[in-house]
């Protein structure tokens, strides 16, 4: 494991030297690509920008809109088609093909029915993000164990105190995972939104510095944005370990 942690390190670091390298000799045009040291000067810029910070802000708070509603619409969708097998072999082939549909397309469709403004964003990310939550809540229920079951008949509970005392809180770990997956989808999302008719937010910052030729702030906006959503994942990751150990 600490071999594999040296390995790792030891080729990122190799890979921005490389880039470091490549960018100072002039091996590509600075329109194309800067150095690591001039996003993280850029990106240093960026954080002491009110306006840059404000399109942050907005855009983070659309992600975490988005996930909460596809967590919510996630989990019942999933207890409702494990519940009812009959509606989960028929949309099983949809699930399957989910995310080869182009749901982007929908965008343009969204915005005449919604509107300009963030409710179509929210509902792309929705959209996206919702369907991995669901997989996740019906992979978690399937492991279920039969006892967990007998229990609550035992216990003379219903079926919502069933799903809600026992079954959801027993498969957390893997509703958990769905929705760290899901936060990824939402960013796809309401980033690639952005970059089209939002008139704020980071997508927006980033798709104006690259039509003005702002190469090296480009880059910088999206380094600190890779660095949010690594720094995002990373607690979801704690968070689904935290589960699991106590699951356990």
């Amino acid at each position: 494991m600490i071999r594999a942690r040296w390995i790792q390190l030891g080729t990122a670091v190799v890979a921005v030297g490389a880039l470091e390298l490549i960018c100072r000799l002039g091996w590509v045009r600075p329109t194309t690509l800067v150095p690591l040291s001039a996003m993280v000067q850029a990106a240093i810029a960026a954080a002491q920008d009110p306006d840059t910070l404000a399109d942050f802000g907005l855009t983070l708070s659309t992600v975490a809109i988005v996930v909460a509603i596809a967590a919510v619409l996630g989990v019942v969708g999933g207890v409702a088609l494990h519940a009812v097998p009959r509606w989960r072999r028929a949309a099983e082939p949809f699930i399957a093909t989910y995310y080869a549909l182009p749901l982007f397309a929908l965008y343009p469709l969204l915005v005449v029915v919604l509107g300009v403004g963030t409710t179509p964003i929210i509902a792309t990310g929705v959209l996206y993000a919702m369907m991995s939550v669901a997989m996740a809540t019906l992979a978690g229920l399937d492991r279920i164990p039969a006892v967990y079951r007998k229990a609550a008949r035992v216990n003379r509970l219903g079926r919502v105190a069933t799903v809600t005392r026992i079954l959801v809180p027993a498969c957390a770990p893997d509703i958990a995972g769905g929705i760290a997956l899901s936060v990824s989808y939402a960013f796809v999302a309401v980033i690639a939104s952005e970059f089209l008719l939002a008139s704020h937010g980071i997508g927006h910052a980033i798709a104006d510095a690259y039509e003005t030729f702002q190469t090296q702030r480009m880059y910088g906006l999206m380094l600190g944005l890779g660095v949010c959503v690594v720094a995002i994942n990373l607690g979801m990751a704690r968070v689904r370990a935290h589960l699991t150990t106590g699951a356990a």
